[in-house]
């Protein structure tokens, strides 16, 4: 017998709303091969949630944020967001998704793409969907947490645009390679108005590094918060 349980989150965001966390849909099931034997399904935990979701528009390119956290303690998860982007008469303007991993328990990741809209154009809302998979396709032993420190704007040296300059800390006494530094900025209403992510080459040993990225963001933020997690091939 082959059991499938798939948790489906979804989430909102839209321009004149803050940002939903909860989930409006849980969808679990049970499936056999065989067409005569069927099983009711068993209800567990879902293994991920939603906890913000939310974008930045600048001209046609739009940043999409979902921040997940591992509700499981297990590590190792692929962790699949799918977004939708709608403009205010709710018309499908353009899809994008991001596959990244849960590297500890309890963690919240921050999970982020881009999108390219038509000229013209304009994000008014964007739905997000979370898939959680247990497939052992990355490790299950914990990755120790990669601090960051604060978030520094600076203004772009191109165009009327921000950049962000992030502290980040090695927890290993290994080089850390590739790690994904990412940030998300708010409004004064703590609303996700974009973000920006980068990877640096290498982090030495017990160490730290500077991560610098151009933003892609709404308007001017009020604030912004760097999380960091380890790259796709990290041991």
């Amino acid at each position: 017998m082959t059991n499938l349980r798939i948790a489906t989150l979804v989430a909102c965001s839209m321009l004149s709303l803050a940002a939903c966390g909860e989930a409006d849909k849980v969808e679990q099931g049970s499936s056999t091969g065989a067409a005569s034997n069927t099983a009711e399904a068993t209800v567990e935990k879902p293994a991920g949630s939603l906890m913000e979701t939310g974008f930045g528009q600048s001209d046609i390119y739009v940043a999409l944020i979902a921040i997940v956290q591992n509700t499981s303690d297990k590590v190792g998860q692929t962790v699949t967001v799918q977004f939708n982007i709608k403009d205010a008469n709710d018309e499908l303007l353009a899809s994008e998704s991001q596959v990244e991993y849960f590297s500890g328990a309890g963690q919240k990741l921050l999970v982020q793409t881009q999108a390219e809209l038509p000229k013209g154009k304009k994000a008014a809302k964007v739905d997000a969907t979370l898939l959680v998979e247990d497939k052992g396709s990355f490790s299950s032993e914990p990755f120790p947490e990669i601090k960051t420190g604060p978030v520094k704007l600076v203004k772009s040296e191109y165009g009327e645009g921000f950049e962000a300059k992030v502290e980040v800390t090695n927890p290993k006494t290994e080089p850390l390679k590739s790690p994904r530094v990412g940030v998300v900025c708010y409004s004064t209403e703590k609303r996700i108005v974009g973000g920006g992510f980068t990877f640096p080459d290498l982090v030495p040993p017990s160490g730290k590094a500077v991560a610098e990225m151009d933003l892609l963001i709404t308007g001017k933020p009020s604030s912004c918060v760097a999380y960091a997690s380890p790259g796709a091939f990290e041991d």
